[in-house]
């Protein structure tokens, strides 16, 4: 974007309908400038990017084509805005971690199968298993040994906070970025979906005590070398993980209860909705789940949907923009205008997903891996495979 007023500014300053189909195209590309800057500089969390005045004048654009900019990324959690002498935006979560939880929405709108989701963990994971351990040096074999020995009189939540420590470490010793972007996004997708479960406290918390024994059984056998019996242990968990996916109510598309949500929030803290705005966004995911996905289905005015859930007007909007950008709604102006249901654009996704790993410096031959592993897991499907489809798009020049 150039760094001068945009031409488009103008534009969608002036009067008529048409100027608010290219005053999102400018707040889009504003909202993509940003993400490009933040990608690019590899920000941490807590770096501050600057105040609206400055980010404004930095970018050539209004101060309200920022503010609907900053929305969307505020609701994608990529970046906070603070208030105060020492406040303005400032990174909220990492790059990689933004890109997992848009892709990961994305499928599960989609509406994938548990099958697909529990034969590619097992491909995948298996692959990425075989490359870290002839990765790991005689240092992190033993930090694996310590970490688990350690854990084993700690609480669960402890337990399962060091087994995804591991977990992590293990994936970026699989050297190659396509891999990890996938694995990443496919246990966002699994563990959010399982949070919020059909099965009763009694059930729950002992399916989270067989998650965490297996993954220490999969890492005790990492840590003692013992390769072949690693690989089953990862057979074994993508089954449970499977499961795990098929119980929960998102994947149903069952109502969630406030008891089902109130036990999500208390077992896992940072699954609480930091703002209103993030609560609106997923009870429109709920009502659009209960509508059946229906492509052209009428969600309600804004002036109707400000009422049902008791919010402004830009609580709402807030809320609305990052289903915008996923492109599963519509937003219609006008007097007999609404929200409407679209059907999410894979194209949009898959270009994020190159753009991360072009940053991540994606080399040819990982991506010819990548594609060898989908094309293993494509031979072995017994039906449609969105997931695979699009982690294929991802990886086509």
């Amino acid at each position: 974007m150039a760094r001068g007023k945009p031409a488009s500014e103008a534009e969608a300053s002036s009067g008529g309908n048409a100027r608010d189909g290219r005053r999102t195209s400018l707040v889009t590309e504003v909202a993509r400038e940003l993400e490009n800057q933040i990608s690019v500089g590899k920000w941490p969390v807590g770096f501050r990017i600057g105040n609206e005045e400055e980010l404004a004048r930095r970018l050539g654009v209004s101060r309200r084509t920022l503010r609907e900019a900053l929305r969307i990324l505020e609701v994608s959690g990529l970046v906070d805005s603070r208030r105060g002498r020492s406040g303005g935006l400032f990174v909220a979560s990492s790059y990689p971690d933004f890109i997992c939880k848009t892709v990961a929405n994305y499928l599960e709108f989609i509406r994938v199968s548990s099958e697909e989701l529990g034969g590619l963990l097992k491909v995948l994971g298996k692959n990425s298993l075989i490359r870290a351990m002839a990765n790991l040096s005689g240092d992190d074999y033993h930090a694996i040994s310590v970490q688990i020995s350690a854990s084993s009189e700690k609480s669960l939540p402890e337990r399962m906070e060091t087994n995804g420590a591991i977990s992590e470490m293990l994936l970026r010793k699989s050297g190659n970025a396509a891999l990890i972007l996938y694995m990443k996004v496919l246990r966002k997708m699994t563990f959010d979906a399982g949070v919020y479960s059909r099965l009763d406290d009694e059930s729950w918390y002992k399916m989270l005590g067989r998650l965490s024994g297996g993954m220490a059984s999969l890492f005790r056998a990492v840590a003692e070398r013992r390769d072949a019996e690693a690989i089953a242990a990862n057979d074994e968990m993508s089954g449970f993980f499977q499961q795990w996916f098929e119980d929960s109510l998102l994947y149903r598309r069952e109502p969630v209860s406030a008891q089902i949500t109130q036990r999500a929030y208390d077992y896992f803290p940072p699954s609480r909705p930091m703002k209103k705005a993030d609560r609106v966004q997923r009870e429109l995911r709920e009502i659009i789940f209960q509508a059946g996905d229906k492509t052209g289905s009428f969600l309600g005015s804004e002036k109707e949907l400000v009422a049902h859930f008791g919010v402004g007007r830009w609580v709402l909007r807030e809320a609305l923009r990052s289903l915008e950008q996923m492109g599963v709604i519509e937003v219609e102006r006008g007097a007999r205008g609404g929200i409407r249901v679209v059907a999410p654009d894979p194209v949009l996704i898959a270009d994020a997903c190159r753009r991360h790993l072009r940053r991540e410096g994606l080399r040819r031959q990982d991506a010819v891996e990548a594609r060898v592993m989908l094309d293993e897991h494509a031979q072995s499907a017994s039906g449609p495979i969105p997931i695979n489809d699009l982690f294929r798009r991802v990886l086509t020049p």
